[in-house]
C-alpha cells in the first residue's frame, strides 16, 4: 500500500511517496516490487498514484494520452479528464482480471497542480479513488493537504507547518522522515522515496 503525501501553501505545492507495490502472479501469489507512482502531467501538474497496482499503468496511460493533447489543461480540466479515463482503464483491467484480492481493493490518485487563473495562491490538489473496486471513481472533497492511508498524527502536523508558511524544503524534509518512520513501522512501505514539487515555474522532482 503507498503512503503518499501532497500538500501546499503560499510557498508552492509538494509531493512525497514510497516505491514499494504488489502485484500477483497467475497462481495468486504475492510479489512486491518497486516503482515510480509520481508522473508529470503537463509543465505544472502532476499525478501521485496509490492503492492497488494497476493504478500504476493507468496513470502511465494517462500521461500519455495528455502529451498528445495540443495544448497544456489546467488541473481541474485534467482531473475531469482523468475521471472518465482512469474509471474507464480500471473497469476493463476488472473485466480482464476480476476483483482485487481482499485488503487490494483501494485505488486512488492525486491530481496536483498550478493554475494561474484561480485565485492565489493558485494551487490545487484533486483526489480521485474507489474503494472494493467501486465505479466510477469518485471525487473526494479535500483542501490543501492530503495523506494516505491517513495518519492523522502526520495530518495534524503538516497542518499547522502548511499554517506557518514553512517552505517547501523544509515540508519536503518533514515528508522524508515520516516515510522513513512508516517503512520501520510497515511492511508494505519502503524506499527509494520520490519528491517533487509544483510553483509557478513548474514542476521540478528531487533527490533527498
Amino acid at each position: 500500500m503507498t503512503q503518499a503525501l501532497a500538500g501546499f501553501n503560499e510557498h508552492g505545492l509538494f509531493l512525497a511517496t514510497d516505491s514499494l507495490a504488489t502485484r500477483f502472479d497467475a497462481a495468486g501469489h504475492t510479489e512486491v516490487f518497486n516503482v515510480s507512482k509520481l508522473f508529470p502531467l503537463g509543465p505544472r501538474c502532476a499525478i501521485l498514484s496509490g492503492g492497488a497496482g494497476v493504478s500504476v499503468s493507468l496513470s502511465q496511460g494517462l500521461r500519455r494520452m495528455l502529451q498528445r493533447h495540443p495544448s497544456p489543461l489546467s488541473p481541474e480540466e485534467i482531473a475531469r479528464f482523468a475521471l472518465h479515463f482512469l474509471s474507464q482503464g480500471y473497469g476493463r483491467h476488472l473485466e480482464k482480471h476480476g476483483p482485487e484480492p481482499e485488503g487490494f481493493r483501494r485505488l486512488y490518485f492525486i491530481v496536483a497542480g498550478y493554475d494561474p487563473e484561480k485565485p492565489p495562491p493558485g494551487f490545487q490538489l484533486i483526489l480521485l479513488g474507489s474503494e472494493e473496486n467501486e465505479l466510477p471513481l469518485r471525487l473526494i472533497p479535500v483542501a490543501n493537504l492530503v495523506v494516505m492511508p491517513r495518519n492523522l498524527g502526520m495530518e495534524m502536523r503538516l497542518f499547522k507547518a502548511l499554517a506557518e508558511g514553512l517552505t517547501l524544503d523544509q515540508l519536503l524534509e518533514m515528508s522524508k522522515e515520516f516515510l522513513e518512520k512508516q517503512t520501520q513501522l510497515k511492511e508494505e512501505v519502503g524506499p527509494p522515496y520520490y519528491y517533487a514539487t509544483i510553483t509557478p515555474e513548474g514542476y521540478r522532482t528531487f533527490n533527498i
